[in-house]
């Protein structure tokens, strides 16, 4: 008989990293977040936003309130 393994399959084009795994590649990478993004982070945290929210307000941060 033959043994199946379980095999992760990414969806789409890539992959998300989980919050500490970005956090330390970012450290080694020597990016650091400014006190804005970190209290915008905590928020989005806090409010438990959609992946699509938080995409959507990171934006609007960064482009003065224009999404395209």
């Amino acid at each position: 008989m033959k043994k199946t393994s379980k095999r992760f399959v990414a969806e789409g084009n890539g992959y998300v990293l989980g919050e500490r795994t970005f956090a330390a590649i970012s450290a080694i990478e020597g990016m650091k977040l400014n006190a804005a993004s970190r209290k915008r982070l905590a928020s989005m945290k806090k409010r438990k936003l959609s992946s699509a929210a938080q995409r959507s307000e990171i934006i609007v941060a960064y482009t003065g309130g224009k999404i395209r």
